[in-house]
């Protein structure tokens, strides 16, 4: 006999009609209400008194107590996971099956412990977080102010600016929100909040449910390329750094040791690329290191630019890299590319360097193990080895960019090398992969995932891909 306090099926919201398909219909003993689905809080009164008089309450009547009571699935033992793919019922650990994640499913908790929660965590992390913080803002508001002065000059247009305005300040809500702890856009733009709310409204409709397509530093080096012109690449590494100088936080170094731009928004490395034979020289092409904070953040913004934002082929050499295949496409000889290190005017590396029988003001360094596979046959000017290689995630460095926009404006300078046998490595598939890895890292930030990825255009109201 159930005691007297214990919730009961007739006052609990069926778990599968809330996140899934309930197939007993009439004949199921737990609530089927559609007015909670949206919600992720629970009922404080069904919490306290286990059961609630509001017909149309628009809270859950359902949490981890009762979850694990009658939902969980048997499979998921202490030391085991439900191995079935498509199971229906409650899981509480994440699986990884014959290649494919299926997340722990979200449990619905009361709002004042959801806050209290955050609480906690910023206050263990309290210097990190205010960095980052400091490091959004201080972002946003520098962005802001060299686009505008572009508009003024004339090197921009007033609606182009405003495009990147929405794209930057998208971009950082987006990477804040799935921060952890999350922070929200008042935490970001303080006393500035209503404003730019009622000057870009989109932008706060979509952060939550829209994905960027690039990090907010690549759109900064996009406008930057636009108003230098492309075959300025001395003054295109002046003004950056001269715009991160001004964006890098006072460092106190008895808090941290590294500033949190470095971190967060801010790329410290840029790649300039381009094709040369004895005919022709085309433009040069730049790119940016990946710029966000945080294991799964990062995963996530390079699985959004394989899947939506890379040149196909570039995309494709990162993905067979990162499932250990090693080289997918091959450059035409004489395809030059250089990376530079840049921070501020006050340290970056300098020094009259002679290459191809050019100076050079700003010093390049060589690529790192992870270029080397995945563009081993790109010309190597350097002459040098790398005697300190990193090796950053593939797909972080900004030679994959510059290369994807060299590629994009030049098809005919690379090919694709013959995939290796079984099916595991197709095109279809590899992409496959990534949007199974985005979207299992999304649910760990409780991101409101639709039934299709949804991307934010600046320049459209919604875009689903």
């Amino acid at each position: 006999m159930a005691e007297i306090n214990d919730y009961q099926p007739e006052d609990i919201d069926c778990f599968f009609f809330q996140y899934k398909t309930c197939h007993e219909k009439e004949q199921c003993r737990f609530l089927h209400r559609e007015s909670c689905k949206l919600s992720e809080d629970v009922c404080p009164e069904w919490h306290r008194q286990k059961k609630c008089t509001n017909s149309s309450c628009s809270q859950k009547h359902l949490n981890r107590e009762t979850l694990k009571k009658y939902f969980l699935c048997d499979k998921e033992l202490p030391n085991n996971y439900c191995k079935q793919q498509n199971c229906c019922m409650y899981h509480e650990k994440v699986s990884y099956l014959n290649g494919n994640y299926r997340s722990a499913n979200e449990v619905p908790m009361l709002a004042e412990k959801r806050s209290d929660e955050r609480d906690n965590v910023m206050n263990k992390n309290f210097i990190q977080t205010q960095i980052t913080l400091k490091s959004a803002s201080q972002f946003f508001k520098i962005a802001v102010k060299f686009i505008r002065t572009a508009v003024q000059d004339n090197k921009l247009s007033g609606d182009k600016g405003k495009q990147y305005i929405k794209e930057i300040l998208h971009t950082i809500l987006f990477l804040c929100h799935i921060n952890q702890p999350s922070f929200e856009p008042q935490d970001i733009l303080a006393e500035t909040m209503e404003y730019w709310s009622s000057k870009l409204p989109d932008v706060f409709e979509q952060y939550k449910t829209h994905l960027p397509t690039r990090p907010p530093y690549t759109i900064l080096l996009e406008i930057m390329v636009h108003c230098e012109r492309s075959e300025n690449t001395v003054r295109i590494l002046d003004s950056l750094s001269t715009l991160n100088k001004k964006m890098t936080l006072e460092q106190n170094t008895e808090e941290s040791r590294r500033c949190g731009n470095g971190l967060c928004f801010v790329s410290t490395v840029i790649s300039c690329c381009f094709f040369q034979d004895h005919e022709t020289k085309t433009d040069n092409y730049f790119g940016a290191s990946v710029s966000c904070f945080g294991k799964h953040q990062k995963e996530i913004m390079i699985d959004i630019l394989c899947c939506q934002t890379w040149n196909a082929d570039i995309s494709l050499a990162v993905c067979m890299a990162l499932e250990c295949h090693g080289q997918a496409i091959r450059f035409r000889p004489k395809v030059h590319s250089f990376a530079y290190p840049i921070k501020d005017n006050s340290n970056t590396q300098r020094g009259v360097r002679t290459i191809n029988g050019k100076h050079q003001q700003y010093s390049p360094i060589p690529p790192c193990g992870r270029c080397l596979v995945l563009f081993p046959d790109i010309k190597d000017d350097l002459q040098q080895k790398n005697n300190n290689p990193q090796f950053w995630q593939y797909g972080n460095c900004a030679e994959v960019e510059s290369l994807s926009r060299l590629l994009n404006a030049h098809r005919d300078i690379s090919e694709r090398l013959p995939a290796p046998p079984g099916n595991q490595f197709t095109w279809k598939s590899l992409i496959l992969k990534r949007k199974q890895r985005l979207v299992h890292n999304l649910k760990l930030f409780k991101f409101n995932l639709g039934r299709d990825l949804k991307f934010y255009r600046p320049s459209e109201p919604q875009n689903t891909a």
